[in-house]
């Protein structure tokens, strides 16, 4: 078995990469999206991802970006491991430990202290990166409202309104800036969003909702709906009644099905999601892990190090990988 970089896949491989990662992930790194996002920013790593390789075959993969994460002490770039999979049929022959074990030499060469993922606490995966250095360091919570037959109330003057191109930029700015002073994911890529809306992974118009006051931008959501529920990941506005507006507009995309939201917005305002009829849990089953490459330690020293139960930490949807 041999390890190779995104670079060093041939084209002939790129059926078989998008194998693996469709079957073990469900979704698709596709790898002009990849060649655009590598041109206009600094998001992924150098070497992009490893991929393992036996005569042609991929057999596994994980794809590493590199995210800034502003701790008490500062900001600095870290490693965000990423779209680890492995092809059923070689499960259990230790893909995914040599592949992360490969990653955590290049981001130790890189002067990268930490590496991260996203996992399940249900998934077998979760034990194989605890072997390898992973802490549990934050589950994120939940707040969920039964789905409900009336449509609500009338839209108001004001209410919130589906997003626009042009209002990406904007987007970007308030985030900024709703996010400057505070610890974790608060600082993004410049370009983000207007970045993924041209790589198709955001679509505006179904997926952004915006609040606006004398026309500019004053708070935005980002939302996924199927028919039997809508979940939102990321809320921010500047004022309590922009976020209202938000959460109602939430509950009225989602057509009287189940309505859900997640990561710090609730933290950040738990009584606005009570007094709408909310059921609260502090933490689901998908958890935010992470290893300090250059040494240990416990979840209870990675909770403090990453400053997840601090006020001002921040966590959307938008922040994972």
């Amino acid at each position: 078995m041999q390890i190779r970089t995104f670079d060093e896949l041939t084209p002939s491989m790129d059926s078989a990469r998008l194998l693996v990662h469709l079957s073990s992930l469900g979704g698709a790194a596709d790898r002009n999206a990849v060649r655009w996002w590598r041109a206009r920013s600094d998001l992924f790593s150098d070497y992009v991802g490893v991929f393992a390789v036996e005569r042609g075959e991929v057999l596994g993969q994980t794809l590493v970006k590199r995210l800034a994460y502003t701790f008490p002490g500062g900001t600095e770039r870290i490693a965000a491991v990423a779209s680890v999979g492995t092809r059923p049929d070689r499960a259990r022959h230790g893909v995914a430990r040599r592949l992360l074990e490969e990653v955590h030499r290049r981001e130790r060469e890189a002067g990268v202290r930490f590496a991260s993922l996203w996992t399940n606490f249900s998934w077998g995966a979760h034990r194989l990166y605890e072997q390898l250095g992973y802490r549990d360091t934050y589950a994120f919570p939940w707040a969920v409202r039964r789905p409900r037959t009336d449509p609500g109330a009338r839209r108001a003057p004001g209410s919130a309104q589906p997003a626009t191109l042009a209002d990406l930029e904007a987007i970007e700015r308030l985030h900024d800036r709703l996010a400057d002073g505070r610890l974790g994911f608060c600082r993004r890529p410049r370009r983000f969003l207007r970045l993924q809306a041209m790589t198709r992974e955001v679509d505006p118009a179904r997926e952004l909702l915006v609040v606006r006051r004398d026309r500019a931008v004053t708070g935005y959501a980002h939302l996924q709906s199927t028919a039997t529920r809508t979940i939102s990941g990321e809320l921010m506005a500047g004022t309590r009644a922009d976020r209202v507006r938000l959460v109602q507009g939430v509950e009225r995309r989602a057509h009287g099905a189940a309505v859900a939201f997640q990561h710090t917005p609730i933290t950040d305002d738990p009584a606005l999601f009570r007094r709408r009829g909310y059921a609260l849990m502090g933490a689901g089953w998908y958890v935010f892990m992470t290893a300090d490459l250059g040494g240990s330690g416990d979840s209870r020293a990675a909770a403090s190090e990453f400053a997840v139960d601090d006020p001002r930490f921040l966590c959307l949807s938008g922040d994972r990988f």
